[in-house]
C-alpha cells in the first residue's frame, strides 16, 4: 500500500493526499512549484490546499506578496485520527442503543403437502403459546390429517397449550378436546380458509392444492389477534 493510499484511509481525499505529500517533499513552496510536481490544475491545487489548511495539515507565509505553503508535521495526522476516535467514542452509547432496537422483519415460508402441515404443528408445539383459529371446518382436517391431528392433540395437551377456534353454526364435526374452546358464526359469514396464529406466527391453509403459508411477524400476528378477538365477541357459544 502506498503512502497516498494510507493517507486516504486516514480520511484525506486523493487530491489532498497528493498535495500534502508534495508539500512534505518540497518544504515551503509557492503554488507554481506544487503545480509542477502534482501536474494538477492551479485552481484545483488551491481547493485542496484550502481543505488541508482547514484540517490543520498545512500553513502558509507571505513573502514578497507570494504565498508559500508548508505541510504540517506528520504527527498532526495522528491528532486528526485521535479526534475522529474521540468523536466516535462520544456517540458510541447512542450507536449501541440503535443497534439494540428491535428490527421488525417479515419472514414468509410456503410449505406444500402434509409434511408442510406437520412442520406448522411442530412449530406451534415449540412456541407453547395460545393458538387462535378462524375459518375452521374440522371435518376437513379430519379427512386430510386424521393421524397427524390426533398425535398433535396428545402433545398439545401435555404441553399445556390452550386453543380458541371459530367455526360455523351447524358444523357436524368438532374435536372434543378439554383445552379447546369453540364459538360459532353464521355459515354465510364463514370463510373456509383456515387461519391460525400463535406467538409471532400467522399461518394460512389452502386446501387445493394443499399449501401452508407461514408468516413470522409480531405486527401481523397482533393484527390477526385483534381481528380474532372482534369475531370472538360476535360469535356465539
Amino acid at each position: 500500500m502506498t503512502n497516498q493510499e494510507i493517507l486516504q484511509q486516514a480520511g484525506l481525499s486523493d487530491g489532498e493526499s497528493r498535495v500534502y505529500l508534495v508539500l512534505l517533499k518540497l518544504g515551503s513552496s509557492p503554488v507554481n512549484k506544487i503545480k509542477e510536481e502534482t501536474k494538477l490544475h492551479r485552481t484545483t491545487i488551491y481547493d485542496f490546499i484550502e481543505k488541508l489548511l482547514n484540517k490543520g495539515l498545512a500553513s502558509f507565509v507571505i513573502k514578497n506578496g507570494t504565498r508559500y505553503y508548508k505541510a504540517a508535521h506528520p504527527d498532526k495526522l495522528l491528532d486528526l485520527i485521535k479526534e475522529k476516535e474521540d468523536n466516535i467514542r462520544d456517540i458510541l452509547p447512542d450507536l449501541v442503543k440503535l443497534a439494540q432496537i428491535k428490527r421488525e422483519e417479515i419472514n414468509v415460508e410456503v410449505y406444500k403437502g402434509k409434511e408442510g402441515f406437520k412442520t406448522i404443528l411442530n412449530l406451534a408445539l415449540k412456541e407453547k403459546k395460545e393458538l387462535l383459529g378462524i375459518g375452521i371446518d374440522e371435518s376437513m382436517f379430519e379427512a386430510v390429517f386424521p393421524f397427524e391431528i390426533k398425535q398433535y392433540f396428545r402433545k398439545e395437551k401435555l404441553a399445556g397449550i390452550k386453543e380458541r377456534r371459530i367455526t360455523f353454526e351447524g358444523a357436524k364435526f368438532v374435536y372434543k378436546q378439554p383445552n379447546i374452546k369453540y364459538k360459532y358464526l353464521p355459515k354465510e359469514y364463514f370463510n373456509p380458509t383456515p387461519m391460525f396464529t400463535f406467538g409471532d406466527y400467522t399461518c394460512v391453509i389452502i386446501w387445493e392444492p394443499l399449501t401452508v403459508i407461514s408468516i413470522k411477524n409480531e405486527n401481523v400476528a397482533d393484527s390477526y389477534r385483534k381481528q380474532f378477538e372482534l369475531l370472538w365477541k360476535i360469535a356465539k357459544t
